[in-house]
C-alpha cells in the first residue's frame, strides 16, 4: 500500500445510530481535529447480505485507501466487561451449514467450501496487520458473524465450543471478505453492548457502548490524521 499524505476513508457501520455522535464531530470539527481526512460514513442496514451489497457497491468504483466499520456486539465472555471496544483480528461466518444430531457443520466441514480457498484461511477471515502505532490500546479478539442472533442455550454451546469466539455480530464477516476481495486495508472495532443469551435488554449497555465506540473511533482517526497509514501486511 502506498504512503499518502491525505487518506480517502470509508466509515460503515450497520446503523446510524452507531456512528452518529462521530458524524457530528466530523462535520463540527473537521478541519481541526480530522485534517488531512477524507471521511465518507456509509449505513449498510442490518446483516451480512446488507453489508456486503451495500459495501461492494461502495468499493468498486472508488479509491478509498481504508475501510473502518464500527458497531456493537455481543459476548460469549463473561469475564469481558460490558462497554469494551476491541479491533476484530479474526472473523466466521458461524451460521452457513448444517446442524445434525445436536452437531454443527459449516461448510468447510461439509467440505462445500475449501478452508484455504481465497480468502479463507483455515475456515477464518483475518484482518489485515496494519503497520502503524495508532492502533495501540484498543485490544483485538476474535469473532464470528451470524445473521440470527443467539439465544438458544444449545446454539450458543455449539458456537463456543465449535469456534470459540468472544464477540458476535452480524455483520463483521462480509468486511473481512470484500477488503480481501478488494484488496483494501480495513479495521473492525466493536464495542460490547451485552452477554450472549441475556434477552433482558435492560441489562444491556448499548448507549454506553456506542459511546465508548465512538471516542475510539475519533481518538483512531485523530492519530491517522497525524501519522498516516503506511504499508499493511496479511499474517
Amino acid at each position: 500500500m502506498k504512503i499518502f499524505a491525505a487518506m480517502k476513508i470509508l466509515l460503515a457501520a450497520a446503523t446510524e445510530m452507531e456512528t452518529g455522535p462521530l458524524q457530528q464531530l466530523y462535520l463540527n470539527y473537521r478541519d481541526t481535529y480530522y485534517a488531512g481526512l477524507g471521511i465518507s460514513f456509509l449505513t449498510t442496514g442490518i446483516g451480512m447480505l446488507a453489508t456486503a451489497v451495500r459495501l461492494s457497491a461502495a468499493v468498486q468504483n472508488s479509491d478509498f485507501d481504508l475501510i473502518i466499520q464500527a458497531g456493537i456486539a455481543g459476548t460469549f465472555d463473561n469475564n469481558l466487561a460490558l462497554c469494551g471496544v476491541y479491533r476484530i483480528s479474526e472473523d466466521t461466518v458461524a451460521d452457513m451449514g448444517v446442524e445434525e444430531d445436536h452437531v454443527w457443520k459449516d461448510v468447510f466441514d461439509m467440505q462445500l467450501v475449501k478452508g484455504n480457498e481465497k480468502p479463507f484461511r483455515n475456515g477464518k477471515l483475518y484482518a489485515p496487520v496494519l503497520a502503524a502505532s495508532y492502533l495501540e490500546g484498543i485490544p483485538p479478539a476474535t469473532a464470528i458473524s451470524v445473521n440470527e442472533i443467539s439465544t438458544r442455550l444449545e446454539r450458543i454451546k455449539q458456537l463456543r465450543k465449535k469456534y470459540n469466539p468472544a464477540l458476535e455480530s452480524m455483520e463483521g464477516a462480509a468486511l473481512h471478505f470484500i477488503g480481501a476481495e478488494y484488496n483494501i486495508p480495513f479495521i473492525q472495532l466493536r464495542a460490547v453492548s451485552n452477554y450472549i443469551g441475556e434477552r433482558d435488554k435492560a441489562n444491556w449497555k448499548i448507549k454506553e457502548a456506542i459511546t465508548n465506540l465512538n471516542e475510539t473511533l475519533s481518538l483512531l482517526l485523530k492519530k491517522l490524521s497525524l501519522e498516516p497509514m503506511g504499508k499493511s501486511v496479511t499474517s
